[in-house]
């Protein structure tokens, strides 16, 4: 726990300091922090969470208490005097009910189909996870090449300046002629403005990359990118099983299966115990301006209670309970349709990469043996140039070769990193 806050520590450091250098980890761990959908998701997984309820909380009873005031105005026949009266009444009803359901098949599996709601709601959390690692995947590989060519062109441009300062002095000298200085400017100023233009290009994708992390605080200028470590093909796993796309979809089809079971509950009896405790009270009246409550000793004589145990059978139900079943069926059978397309995609992806990288890395030896011998030319050439055995366009044609072997070189690398670390993070690594 010590070592996690201090990491913690240091790369809140790095990021409010003048030192901003980030790993690709850091980025993914800032952009987590602050991007709301995380949040959003987080809330829905604790929404599923409330809504669940126990097994057992289905035989609490269910307790309600009413109380009525009410009149009936009519008349009836006086048997004593076969005439007809007014025969208002006042009353009032005070009751006490308890139901607890001793059964009910239709509650078996709820428990279980709230259970997976959660993990689905979890599972989609390490999908979004996923689909937002790749998108800071991609934009902080694009921040690093061009932040790393920029470092090659840098250096090529110092070359060029110092052949620059040389053949000045030497026309001043009278050693040279005026047009290898033009020759060499060229040279100089060409390079210098393919350099500006890394440079912005850095800029705007590594603003690119701040705005994904949503964290405005870091500096563009200041802003150092780390080259993540090629992985050993031990450290690379293909095998798709344990995909989380897969895995959501494997957890909808139990859910589904739960629900069919669920649904088939519908045609089966449900037992019930009913409890109710009353009391109530009358009286005769002449109009509503006679109301009284005057109850006397009417609702402490007229109690009574109810005791009875409910038995319901299914009979008819129009179909519904049929077409719900029929509706889960189609629905299985289109998440098993949903599954095996998921799973030729990511085939297909991993097979495609699999091979990708397994070409980049036959290219390494190839790549490294040209710039090996584009340097070496190169060197040869500015000697050459140096006791004026050729001229600058033959200089400029082995500086092009160095500057696309190294281009050459760091795109292979950085594809290679690209690829890795793209099927980990599909498989939710």
């Amino acid at each position: 726990m010590k070592l996690k806050y201090f990491l913690f520590i240091c790369v809140l450091f790095c990021i409010n300091g003048k030192a901003q250098q980030l790993s690709l980890e850091d980025c993914i761990k800032i952009g987590k922090e602050n991007q709301p959908d995380f949040k959003i998701q987080a809330v829905k997984i604790e929404r599923k969470k409330t809504e669940k309820r126990s097994f057992s909380s289905q035989f609490l009873p269910k307790i309600d208490a009413s109380v009525t005031h009410a009149y009936n105005f009519g008349s009836s026949i006086d048997p004593s005097t076969n005439t007809r009266e007014p025969s208002n009444i006042q009353s009032d009803n005070l009751s006490i009910n308890a139901q607890v359901n001793l059964f009910d098949f239709s509650k078996w599996n709820q428990t279980k189909i709230q259970n997976l709601s959660i993990e689905l709601e979890k599972m989609e959390f390490q999908i979004i996870e996923n689909q937002y690692e790749l998108l800071v995947l991609d934009k902080f590989m694009k921040a690093l090449a061009v932040q790393e060519w920029q470092l090659v062109l840098t250096n090529q441009l110092k070359n060029a300046e110092n052949q620059l300062n040389r053949i000045s002095k030497e026309v001043e000298e009278g050693k040279r002629p005026k047009s290898d200085w033009y020759d060499i400017n060229v040279i100089f100023l060409q390079e210098k403005n393919n350099l500006e233009i890394a440079k912005n290009d850095e800029v705007v994708k590594k603003t690119e990359l701040i705005q994904l992390l949503n964290q405005m605080d870091l500096d563009v200028q200041s802003l150092t990118l780390e080259q993540p470590i090629l992985l050993t093909s031990s450290e690379i796993n293909t095998i798709i099983n344990d995909y989380p796309t897969l895995k959501k979809i494997d957890l909808n089809n139990e859910k589904l299966s739960k629900e069919y079971t669920q649904l088939l509950s519908n045609f089966l009896p449900r037992v019930s115990l009913n409890y109710s405790y009353g009391t109530f009270y009358s009286q005769k009246i002449k109009s509503l301006a006679d109301t009284n409550f005057s109850f006397g000793n009417q609702l402490k004589d007229n109690k009574s209670q109810y005791v009875g145990v409910g038995f319901s059978v299914p009979i008819y139900s129009r179909g519904d309970n049929n077409q719900l079943l029929q509706l889960n069926k189609i629905e299985q059978n289109l998440n098993n349709e949903l599954k095996l397309k998921e799973e030729k995609r990511l085939n297909d992806l991993v097979a495609i990469e699999t091979k990708k990288l397994q070409l980049l890395e036959n290219l390494d030896q190839s790549l490294n043996e040209v710039l090996k011998a584009s340097d070496q030319s190169l060197s040869t050439t500015e000697a050459k140039y140096m006791f004026d055995k050729v001229d600058a366009s033959v200089y400029k044609s082995a500086k092009n070769q160095v500057l696309q072997a190294n281009y050459n070189e760091l795109n292979n690398t950085l594809d290679k990193i690209y690829i890795q670390y793209q099927l980990q993070i599909l498989r939710g690594e």
